[in-house]
This record gives structure tokens, sequence and C-alpha cells, in this order.
């Protein structure tokens, strides 16, 4: 007897339908066919063991089990409730039925529990598209798809209730993952972050610098001495971020889901931050292995990617970051498929200025010599710093400014401005960037990803402006990549302007891209009169 059980994999985030055909005939051989993997041919000892804990076993006859299409590989341990409700139902040790409306998938353990299976968020997501109306998933997976209407989700504990469930039996109703449809997803409250503004003494310049990088979605550096604040103020930057949409949160969990790292079951509510050591390989950046996983620039998608030392980093695997810095995309290829991953980040790095990293400090500290300092700087390649939009110098904070005792500890602190204040003018920003481009059906948000064929139309500049810029590109070595960018930061200040003002949106002045100008250049990179 023939039995197909759906099934599904993940290439990327694309789903491949996988249809698990079991035939049963006369002999005494098991044969897994479809280019399995070695997760795959195991299967057979995991199967037999978790059925003989139901009470149920492989058939003494020629089994073969078929993974369609059979030009693709198949990887994982995801098949082996499929392939054990196909044996079963094949060999007619439990009622036919039309399987035809369900996708399963399921590690089993060799008592008959179900495993969680990595990639079942945008499985269910496919489900529900393709028109299947029921996944029946390991508990832990299962609530991947609590917020997805339109497809029933069952959470199976074990292979029994997967058999209940495909045969009706009293009680599988209550396997249904009950659906909220993900209708709020507010930001988490100030309280679960550890880090605020409000405990960075001083550094006006660069929190305004990370306040703009934040409202426009720009890149930024920060370049100091060693203790000066700016792996404190990177990990600040995640507090004033502005909440995901859902489209964005669904679009970073199907990330997250296939990586096996959605650890909470359900969509992502907190915009990711990753923050690689600085001996990371090429693939554990970009991506890739053998199962093609999301590297972290993907697991950074819609988040922030901070490099922290980043002169420390191998140029190399730098390097490789180009292309995903200019288009938001990382393509892993191999000889019989390419894998793509959506690759939209917040790139953000600091640094020390030279070997010592005392060069910003007072005069005569810094003891490198200046063929010491360029070859430290020139660890980072041109391409890549280009792709920076902002580079902030950040100083270190004096002593006296540090050291604040008893009460005035706490007033000092009220001085300094909470990220939750921060946080409001960058959620206005970003409304009134999104507006702008929704309103033109365009596929960006934010100012930073406006592409070179839009600049004309949203960075447009008066004849005042035009002739500021001419000067400008006249008098310094900025290239075209560096125009357009300038142009980018300047209409974020401006919508910043915009928002504090609550008008309605500026057109960018002089005044704006004076401060572009000033934030992109590495030799000042100071705002402080912003």
């Amino acid at each position: 007897m023939l039995c197909r059980v759906n099934c599904a994999c993940c290439n990327g985030l694309e789903v491949v339908d996988v249809t698990v055909e079991v035939a049963v005939s006369e002999g005494v051989q098991m044969y897994l066919v479809g280019l399995p993997d070695n997760a795959i041919k195991e299967s057979q000892q995991r199967i037999q063991s978790a059925l003989e804990a139901y009470g149920f076993r492989i058939p003494g006859k020629k089994i073969v089990v078929n993974l369609a299409p059979a030009n693709i590989r198949k990887g994982g341990s995801a098949f082996d409730a499929a392939i054990a409700v196909g044996i079963l139902s094949a060999s007619r040790q439990i009622p036919s039925v039309d399987l035809s409306r369900y996708i399963i998938l399921g590690e089993l353990a060799l008592d008959g529990s179900m495993r969680s299976v990595p990639g079942a968020l945008p499985i269910i997501i496919h489900a529900k598209e393709c028109g299947k109306q029921i996944c029946i998933l390991p508990p832990q997976s299962a609530l991947e798809g609590s917020e997805i209407d339109g497809v029933e989700v069952y959470s199976a504990a074990t292979l029994r209730d997967v058999i209940d469930i495909i045969c009706g039996r009293d009680g599988f109703e209550n396997l249904l993952v009950e659906t909220s449809g993900g209708a709020s997803l507010q930001n988490n409250p100030s309280d679960s972050f550890e880090y605020d503004f409000a405990d960075v003494k001083g550094q006006r310049s660069a929190k305004i610098g990370l306040e703009i990088a934040a409202a426009g979605g720009h890149n930024v550096v920060m370049v100091g001495s060693p203790g000066c604040g700016k792996t404190f103020m990177a990990k600040c930057l995640q507090r004033i971020l502005p909440p995901l949409t859902k489209e964005e949160s669904i679009e970073t969990s199907k990330i997250y889901s296939v990586a096996g790292l959605l650890e909470s079951g359900s969509l992502m509510r907190q915009r990711p931050f990753r923050s690689p050591h600085h001996t990371i390989t090429i693939p554990a950046l970009v991506g890739g292995g053998n199962r093609g996983m999301p590297g972290e620039i993907s697991l950074a998608h819609n988040g922030v990617l901070f490099c922290d030392e980043f002169a420390e980093f191998d140029r190399k695997v730098m390097d490789v970051m180009r292309q995903p810095l200019e288009d938001g995309v990382v393509q892993i290829s191999r000889v019989r498929e390419k894998i793509f991953y959506p690759a939209r980040f917040m790139f953000v790095a600091a640094m020390n200025p030279c070997p010592c990293g005392l060069l910003y400090d007072e005069p005569g500290k810094c003891k490198c010599a200046t063929s010491a300092v360029q070859r430290y700087r020139g660890k980072i390649s041109g391409p890549v710093y280009d792709r920076i939009d902002i580079n902030l110098r950040v100083k270190r904070v004096r002593g006296t400014d540090l050291v604040v005792a008893g009460t005035d500890a706490a007033s000092s602190k009220g001085m300094e401005e909470h990220s939750a204040v921060i946080a409001e003018r960058v959620l206005a920003a970003r409304k009134i960037q999104s507006e702008r481009y929704l309103k033109n059906g365009e596929s960006f948000h934010t100012n930073a990803s406006i592409p070179p064929s839009k600049l004309q139309i949203y960075c447009a500049l008066g004849r005042e402006e035009s002739l500021f810029m001419r000067k400008i590109v006249s008098a310094t070595d900025i290239t075209a990549r560096g125009y357009g960018r300038v142009l980018k930061i300047a209409r974020t200040v401006a919508d910043l302007e915009s928002a504090r003002l609550g008008g309605d949106p500026l057109d960018i002045k002089v005044r704006h891209l004076s401060v572009a100008i000033r934030m992109r250049s590495s030799d000042t990179g100071s705002v402080e009169n912003y």
C-alpha cells in the first residue's frame, strides 16, 4: 500500500514542499531514498523505538520511503514524525485517513516524545499561503505559529498525540494552539533594558550622533580612547530604536526560526542586537555551513550589528560585508543552489584611534609613530569605511565629572537625558519617514535605505543648498557614494527637526547639510553645536 504525508524543509527562508511517500510490499528491507542526509538515514532506529513505545511496529516487509522531490537534498531530523505516520498508515496499523490537509514535522525521541525542529515559523506561513489547513508540530515549534492566523497549528508532545489528531480521537481539540494574530507588537518596557543613556556622563556629541543614526537607520563608527564609553553607548542604542512592526517582527523571527534561535516560541518583540567577537570567521558572519544557516549579519536584520574593537577584525572578514551593507541581502552560493537571507541592519562599530588608544587624549600621551597609526587604521579597507555614514570622535570624560557622591549622584543622573525621551524623538522621526515612503508606495522605510535612483526625489536641494554642496564637493575628495550618504543624513536631521517642531516635514536646508558633513568627516565627527 502507498501512503503520502506532506512535509517541508527550508532552503534559507524559502520553504520547499516535501512529500514523504511510503510504500509497503513483500520483502524484508527498508530503503530511504530522495537524497537524505545522515540524520535522516539514522531515523529508522529512532522511529522503530518510538513505535514500539506505543505498541506499534515496523512491519517485517519491504518498505520504501521516498522524500520527493528526489533532486533536492534533505537534511535534519524533522521528517521523523511524517515517516512514522506514513509507515503506520501504509501498513494499516492506524485507520486510513485523508492526510493531504496536514503538514507533519517533528523529531522523535526513543520514547516517542517529539522534539522541536528549526524553521517552523516559515513553514507555518507557507502552509497558510498554500492552503494547507493543519500543521502538526512539537510543542515549542508549534508556539511559533501562535500569532499566525489562517492555519490550524496543533501541538503534539508525543507520537501518540500526532495519531490522535489525524484520527480525530477524543480530546485532540485540546492540542490546538490558540492564535492571537499578533494584534499588538509593542516594544519592551524600559526596565527590560540594562543600558540607558542616562548613565552616560557627558558625551553630548556622541549621543546626538547616535540619535541621528537611530532615527535614519544609518551606519556609524565611534573612534575614541579606551574606557570612554563607546561600547556602553552602542548597547544603549537598542533602547532608543523604534519597536518592530508586525511585518519586521515576522521577517526577523523567520530568520531566528531557521537558525533554531527563536527561544520564546512566539514572534520577536525586541530588535536584535548582535555583537560578534573580532575572531569571527567569514561563514559565521555571512552564513553558510552544511545546512546554509544564517550568519550574524542576517541575525541582525532589522536590528543592530555591533563590531567592538573594529580594527582588530580580520580585514578579509570585514570586506565580505561590502555588498550586504549596500544591498541589504546576502547570497550563499552552492554548486546546486543559491540561498538568500535578508541583511538590512544598522552597522555600529567602535575602535581606538591608534594602537595604544591615546591619540585623542592630552598631547604627549600617545607614543605611537605616525606610520603605526596609519597601519592600524589601514586594517579597515576604504570601501568598507566609505559605507559608514557617521563618524563620531568620542573623547575621554574627565575624572572630576565621573566621581559624584551622595545626593549629587542622583541629581547628576537626572541631568542626563534618559533613553526613553530620546526614543520618543526617534520614533517621531521614523514615523515621518514611514508615512513619506508609504504614501509613495516605496518598499523601503528609512532614510538610510533610499536607493540612488530616488535621491533626487526625497533629498532634493534648493538653489542655495546646491551651491553649498558644490563648494563642499570641490573642496573635498568625497565619493559619489559619500555624497549620497551626506544627503541621506541631512534628510534625517531635517526629519528630527520636524519631529521636534511638530509641523510639516522640512525640506533639506544648509544647516542640515552642515551637520551631515561634520558627522560624515572622520576628522571632526562632532556636532556639539547641533
